[in-house]
C-alpha cells in the first residue's frame, strides 16, 4: 500500500513537471505563430497566414488546457496541430522552409512525460516517424505552391532551426527547473523528517521510562499493600476469636464488623492482583505458550467447576457444532480469560436463564460464544465495554473491578484471537471470540 502511495505521488511530481514545460512551450509557440502570422502576411501565403493565426488561438488555449492538468487531450491535439502546418508549409512553400525540424519537440515532449502507456507512446513514435518518411518522399524535390526568393528561405530555415531548438530549451529548463524545485522541496521535507525522527525518539525513550517506571511502581504498590492488608486481616481474625468470649449479642456485632473487614480486603487484594496483571500486560511481560488443547473437553471442565459453585442451581449450556478437532492454544491464559467471561455471564444474569457456551468448528477457524439473558449493556456504553475501569452505569451495586474484560481480551489476543460483544439492556449480552485454526 505504502509503494503504491509513493508511486503516486512520484507520477503526480512528475506530472507537475511536464506540466509547467508544456505551458511554457505553449505560451512560445503562441508567440512565434504570432511572428509567422506577420511573416506570412509579408511574403504573401494566405493560406499560412490563416493558419498562423487560428495556431496561434489555439496554443492559447492549449496552455489553459495544461494549466489545468489536462496533459494528453491538449498534447495529441497541438500534435495534429504541428503535423498539419508542416504538411502546408512544405506544400506552399517548399522543402527548403525547413519547417521539419519542429518534429524534433514532438518526440522529445513525449518521452519526458511519464503518464504515457508504452503502446501510446509507441503508437505515437511510429505515426510521427511515418509522417516524416512521407513528407520527406513527397516534398523533398517539391518547390512549393508559392515561389519564395531563395535568400528568404535560407533565413527562413536559420528562423526555423532556432526557434525549435530554443522551444526543445525551454521545454528542458521549465522541467530541469520543477526537478531542482522538487530537490529542495525533498531536502526540506527530509531535515524536516529528521527533526521528527529525533523528536519521537525522545518522546518513546521517555514513554519507554514511564512505562518502566509505571510498571515498576504498580508492582512495588501491588507488593507493599498485601503485608498491611495480611496484618489487617490476621487481626480481623483475631478479633473474631476474641469475640467467641463475650456474651452472643457483642459477638454477632464483631462478626459482622469482621465479616465487613474480610469482603474489603478480598475486594482490595482482586482489584491489585487485577492491576498487577494489567501492569504485565502494558509493559509487554506476557507471551502465551500455546500447546495442543482439546476445546471441548477444556470447556467442559471449565464449565463444571463454575457449576458447583452455583448456589441457585444453574450451570452453563455447552453447545458443540461442527466436527471437533484439537487445537492450538495457551490453556493458562485461555482459563484467566474464558473463566472472567462464565463468572460475568452468572454474576449479570442471577435469577435468569442458564448462561451458554457454544463451541463451534470449521474448516479455517473455530469460535466460542458466551451468552447470558441477563441485564445486558447499555447501547450508549458498549464502545467503553473493553476499558480498563469501566463499568457501565446499571452494574455498579455488583462487585467488580472493571478491568476483568480489558484482562481478557488481550489474553485473548495474545492467543491469537479477536473478541466481539453484542448486548441488549434488559435482555442478555453475548461475546463472541474468533480464532484462526493452526496446524498441530
Amino acid at each position: 500500500m505504502l509503494k503504491t502511495i509513493e508511486r503516486e505521488e512520484y507520477s503526480s511530481i512528475t506530472n507537475d513537471r511536464f506540466t509547467n514545460s508544456m505551458v511554457a512551450a505553449a505560451s512560445s509557440t503562441c508567440f512565434l505563430h504570432f511572428l509567422l502570422t506577420i511573416f506570412y502576411l509579408i511574403i504573401r501565403v494566405p493560406e499560412m497566414w490563416l493558419y498562423s493565426s487560428i495556431t496561434f488561438f489555439l496554443f492559447l488555449l492549449w496552455r489553459k488546457l495544461f494549466k489545468n492538468k489536462w496533459i494528453k487531450t491538449p498534447f495529441v491535439l497541438a500534435s495534429i496541430n504541428v503535423g498539419l502546418g508542416i504538411i502546408m508549409a512544405n506544400y506552399f512553400i517548399g522543402w527548403e522552409s525547413n519547417f521539419n525540424i519542429y518534429f524534433i519537440i514532438l518526440p522529445s515532449a513525449l518521452l519526458i512525460y511519464t503518464g504515457w502507456k508504452n503502446w501510446e507512446r509507441t503508437l505515437y513514435l511510429i505515426i510521427i516517424g511515418t509522417i516524416y518518411v512521407v513528407l520527406f518522399l513527397t516534398f523533398s524535390n517539391f518547390n512549393g505552391v508559392y515561389s519564395i526568393d531563395s535568400e528568404i528561405l535560407k533565413y527562413l530555415s536559420m528562423g526555423n532551426t532556432l526557434s525549435a531548438g530554443g522551444m526543445l530549451i525551454i521545454i528542458l529548463f521549465f522541467f530541469n527547473t520543477s526537478i531542482t524545485k522538487m530537490q529542495k522541496s525533498l531536502e526540506d521535507q527530509n531535515k524536516h523528517l529528521q527533526h521528527k525522527t529525533i523528536e519521537l525518539n525522545r518522546s518513546l525513550i521517555k514513554e519507554k521510562e514511564l512505562g518502566q517506571l509505571k510498571t515498576s511502581f504498580v508492582s512495588t504498590a501491588s507488593h507493599q499493600f498485601r503485608t498491611p492488608l495480611a496484618a489487617i486481616q490476621s487481626n480481623s481474625e483475631l478479633l473474631e476469636m476474641l469475640s467467641n468470649n463475650i456474651d452472643i449479642e457483642t459477638s454477632k456485632r464483631y462478626k459482622k464488623i469482621t465479616n465487613r473487614i474480610t469482603l474489603e480486603i478480598g475486594k482490595m487484594t482482586e482489584l491489585m492482583d487485577d492491576v498487577l496483571i494489567l501492569g504485565k500486560l502494558t509493559s509487554g511481560n506476557v507471551s502465551a505458550k500455546p500447546q495442543e488443547l482439546n476445546l471441548v473437553d477444556f470447556c467442559k471442565k471449565l464449565a463444571e467447576e463454575f457449576n458447583q459453585l452455583q448456589m441457585d442451581g444453574r450451570y452453563v449450556n455447552i453447545v458443540t457444532e461442527g466436527v471437533p478437532y484439537n487445537v492450538y492454544l495457551d490453556t493458562k491464559l485461555l482459563t484467566h480469560s474464558l473463566s472472567n467471561l462464565i463468572s460475568n455471564a452468572f454474576k449479570y444474569s442471577t435469577g435468569k436463564s442458564n448462561p451458554k457456551l457454544a463451541i463451534s468448528f470449521k474448516t479455517k477457524e473455530f469460535n466460542l460464544a458466551i451468552e447470558d439473558y441477563g441485564i445486558g449493556i447499555p447501547k450508549m456504553e458498549m464502545s467503553n465495554l473493553f476499558h480498563p475501569f469501566f463499568r457501565a452505569n446499571n452494574v455498579t451495586e455488583i462487585k467488580g473491578t472493571g478491568l476483568g474484560l480489558s484482562i481478557a481480551k488481550e489474553y485473548f489476543e495474545l492467543n491469537n484471537g479477536i473478541i466481539t460483544a453484542s448486548s441488549t439492556e434488559g435482555i442478555g449480552s453475548k461475546f463472541e471470540i474468533n480464532f484462526k485454526k493452526q496446524e498441530l
